[in-house]
């Protein structure tokens, strides 16, 4: 029989170990192309019905021409026989060999796990690669591609692919040749490359799909949407599908990786290449184009990452080292300076007066680390980097889609997804297959979206207050820390009130995202979309939203709602409520900048930290818990059994993946003007993040089926319009929490000298003291420094006397900072606009590619119509002239600019 059944496949396969033999049928010829489990149900009448439903599902595989064969779990035996099967080598096979598998699962009383493997013979991938109309390679790629430094620096292009660090040099993993392709069509199998190979011409990866697509299309009952894998999973029929690794993830001690797997796993799940390139080609085959395709479009970021790193961590440096001889710093720690500014309380009553030089000389200082003349550049630059970045990522989109052969696929209409064919009782015809179908009628759908919308604004109400609980901790706490003795804490308390303030929000964050991700899925299962690609958008939407504001509400808070435009002044405070509340926590008289930065750090950098423990973390600790168990039983356990344990992937996997890095992403283009260190941790994160995520692909998760992708879909839509708002929240920072623009109008107009001597006297606004009511005038007035002064002093420009009213100063700087928030807008807009039309979406190279292949498609097809007397023969000089053609183009060398 092995002889046999060898002839299927054209050769007979040898294995090294009995891991590698797992991945085959017990003939150990036939490659397992996808598994099925599910377990013996205890209800006798659950177990009967199920039974049928998988007997039904089975019968049908194998009419369509696939293969089954069963294992139990080896908590029974390693392997167990009984009920597998044996086809014949034409794949011949009787109603009763499909229904042997179910019935000898029910002579069991043990619960135990059956195994499902299924192969399909060589002519059955055929057929389902043309009616997919899979894209298989008809020749190597022969265009020629020669960039200007090839061209006219030879040697230096030599010196850099010699030199360039992040290449791997001991690379396990080979690179592959690049084909133009076409259609798929058995009847031109000779046409395509490997074709003589049938064991190779489809890789496992392309098997796995092509026998999902049988699997989604198979019945299972005699109901009318009793078909597909799916939905048998969905009611419990079978707990799991999914496609094998290639074999253990390590290989044995001394011996060369043997698999892809291996290889993977060296190369690319492994902190030792933390600083090299992906083998995005290989992500590709084994895990599909979508996998990679994330994996490419992170990397591609991580990578441009870097430049602008760079760049602002010598604009940090920039600002440390300027901060020794900047003068408002200097006017501020001068002793000397201690009599012009006797500062106004911090807080009502508990507060007394302090001098500027004490509390904030420290403070000063560092927030010039962050905002100095090199922040404007910063901002600038940064706007420009997000342009190019997405204006980049769209050509490599383009041309990784050419690479994969994913252009304008098309993908069959998706069917209704299992929940909703569960729940819709209403049935209306099909336009375009005539068949009855499920239909939400929109007295259901319309309260079904306004509830769900209402609830998801109920839970960004409930992120306002929670930011809100935050405020009130914030002004209590620094009350007391200013009313203390110690001129240490008095000192330090506005950046520790903003750090402790910083860790309750981020502790916020996480626990509201907690509760809301399950709300979320609850919302979109009652919402009851009717595909899976319209329930992705939906969850996309109601999560994204909320993550938004749960991730930047506080920042929002400390940029623009925690300066005196809202928290008041001296005798015209805002309160939480009546005239003895609370008052706001206002800034520093050098402005929130520095809180700023603190809430950025430790909310952006904390966020990433919990994501990478969580991510690592909790497929770790379930694979062991499995395998611990596992062991208890046998030493050594077949492939599908070891994959069975690891942690299988939903639909939204990759959604979170995604919504982590695009919420990374508003951290460095929106407030990047606050913190220029953003990138570098952006950077740090990344870099780790895309081993994290490589070792939960090959480690700790199942192999996924394989799923075609052009492009990262809305994602590329959300990250524009975070670039579009990132230029606008920038510039409202420059202009209203930084001290930018009060500064210029400073030295351009009310300094004769053109500098910035008396900016911080010029800065300061006069209160008489004798105006603080009763609720707000300090206890101890000279707690801090005996201070007998009729006025003290805060950061503002207002009138020296009742009312207080804004200054002339006040409606010149607002006017000011109005203008340079529309300039720097328009600016960055134009200019944007003027970059992104300059450069092309698709380079001009693969332009080219793209017409040969065209040209060498439409070649194949007609001599192969010519051959089958379907099309009269071209007449000699045609056939010329289109050679010739071919060959000048097959040459052509295209100067890149």
């Amino acid at each position: 029989m092995a002889e046999q059944l060898g002839l299927i496949n054209g050769m007979e396969l040898q294995h090294t170990d009995d891991a590698t033999k797992t991945l085959f049928f017990d003939d150990g010829i036939r490659r397992i192309d996808y598994v099925l489990a599910y377990d013996d149900e205890e209800d006798e009448e659950e177990l009967q019905k199920n039974s049928e439903m998988r007997k039904v599902f089975l019968e049908n595989l194998v009419h369509q021409g696939l293969q089954v064969e069963e294992a139990l779990s080896t908590k029974d035996s390693p392997r167990d026989d009984y009920g597998s099967t044996s086809p014949t080598p034409s794949g011949e096979k009787t109603d009763e060999t499909a229904t042997q598998i179910i019935e000898s699962s029910t002579k069991k009383k043990e619960k135990l796990t059956h195994f499902i493997k299924i192969h399909a013979p060589f002519d059955e991938l055929l057929d389902i690669a043309e009616d997919m109309k899979m894209k298989m390679p008809i020749q190597e790629n022969d265009v020629v591609i020669t960039s200007w430094v090839q061209k006219n620096l030879p040697w230096l292009d030599r010196a850099i692919k010699k030199n360039d660090p992040f290449v791997v040099r001991d690379s396990y993993v080979k690179e592959e040749p690049n084909f133009f392709v076409a259609t798929f069509d058995k009847f031109r199998l000779k046409d395509f490359i490997g074709s003589s190979n049938q064991d190779e011409f489809f890789s496992p990866a392309e098997r796995s799909r092509l026998v999902y697509y049988i699997c989604e299309k198979t019945r299972y009952g005699d109901g009318r949407l009793q078909i597909g894998i799916d939905h048998m999973v969905h009611e419990g029929i079978f707990l799991a599908q999914y496609t094998l690794h290639d074999g253990r993830v390590h290989e044995e001690e001394g011996q060369q990786p043997e698999n892809d797997r291996q290889r993977l796993h060296h190369d690319w799940a492994s902190f030792k290449r933390i600083f090299k390139y992906q083998p995005i080609p290989a992500i590709k085959e084994y895990f599909g184009e979508k996998v990679a395709l994330y994996f490419a479009w992170l990397g591609f970021y991580t990578t441009m990452l870097l430049p602008a790193s760079i760049v602002g961590f010598i604009c940090f440096l920039y600002g440390i080292g300027s901060s020794f001889n900047y003068v408002p710093v200097k006017e501020i720690c001068k002793p000397s300076n201690e009599s012009l500014f006797y500062m106004c309380p911090l807080c009502d009553k508990l507060c007394s007066y302090y001098l500027l030089s004490t509390t904030t000389c420290l403070y000063a200082k560092v927030t010039h680390w962050f905002d100095n003349q090199a922040t404007l550049f910063f901002a600038l630059f940064m706007s420009f980097w997000a342009v190019f970045f997405l204006e980049f990522w769209k050509r490599r989109q383009v041309s990784l889609a050419y690479e994969w052969h994913t252009m304008d696929f098309e993908e069959e209409e998706e069917r209704p997804r299992p929940q909703y064919v569960a729940r819709v009782t209403t049935l209306k015809e099909d336009p375009v297959t005539g068949n009855m179908e499920p239909v939400m009628p929109p007295s259901q759908k319309v309260p079904r979206l306004v509830g769900a919308g209402g609830i998801v604004v109920f839970f960004i109400i409930l992120v306002i207050a929670g930011v809100t609980s935050v405020i009130v901790y914030r002004a209590a706490i620094y009350a007391i820390l200013l009313s203390t003795s110690s001129t240490e804490i008095r000192t330090r308390a506005k950046i520790v009130v903003a750090g402790t303030a910083a860790c309750i929000n981020l502790l916020v964050i996480n626990i509201l995202k907690f509760v809301y991700q399950r709300v979320a899925v609850m919302l979109t299962d009652w919402e009851n979309p009717r595909t899976q690609t319209d329930y992705e958008d939906s969850f996309t939407v109601k999560m994204f939203w909320f993550q938004f504001v749960n991730t930047y509400a506080s920042v929002f808070y400390v940029a623009f709602f925690k300066n005196e435009y809202f928290i008041g002044s001296p005798g015209k405070y805002k309160r939480f409520g009546g005239a003895t509340a609370f008052r706001f926590e206002g800034c520093s008289a050098q402005g929130c900048f520095l809180e700023l930065c603190v809430q950025l750090i430790i909310i952006m950098v904390g966020q990433q930290f919990i994501g990478n423990v969580t991510e690592i973390g909790i497929p770790w600790l379930m694979k062991m818990l499995k395998r611990r168990e596992a062991s208890k039983y046998t030493a050594s356990r077949p492939q599908w059994e070891m994959d069975y344990d690891l942690q299988s992937q939903d639909e939204l996997s990759l959604f979170w993946q995604y919504l982590e890095i695009v919420l990374q992403y508003g951290f460095v283009t929106m407030f990047v003007a606050a913190f220029p260190l953003a990138p570098f941790f952006a950077w740090l994160n990344n870099i780790v993040e895309i081993r994290l995520d490589a070792v939960n692909f090959i480690k700790n998760f199942r192999r996924p089926v394989a799923q075609r992708a052009e492009d990262i879909g809305a994602w590329f839509y959300v990250l524009s319009t975070l670039t579009e708002m990132s230029v606008l929240v920038n510039a409202f920072v420059l202009a209203f929490t930084s001290e930018l623009i009060p500064k210029l109008v400073y030295t351009y107009k009310y300094n004769i000298e053109g500098t910035l001597h008396g900016y911080v006297d010029f800065s300061m606004s006069y209160f008489n003291v004798a105006d603080f009511t009763n609720s707000s005038r300090p206890d101890n007035p000279t707690a801090n420094v005996n201070y007998t002064m009729p006025f003290c002093r805060y950061p503002g420009f207002h009138d020296g006397s009742s009312p207080y009213s804004y200054s002339k100063v006040y409606w010149i700087t607002l006017a000011a900072r109005l203008a340079f928030v529309f300039v720097f807008q328009w600016f960055i807009t134009v200019v944007s606009r003027v970059i992104a039309y300059i450069i092309p979406d698709m380079p001009k190279s693969l332009d080219l590619k793209i017409k040969r292949e065209h040209f060498l498609a439409k070649e194949k097809e007609i001599s192969h119509r010519e051959a089958t007397g379907k099309r009269k023969p071209r007449t000699k000089d045609k056939q010329k002239d289109d050679s010739k053609w071919s060959e000048d183009l097959s040459k052509t060398e295209t100067q890149m600019l």
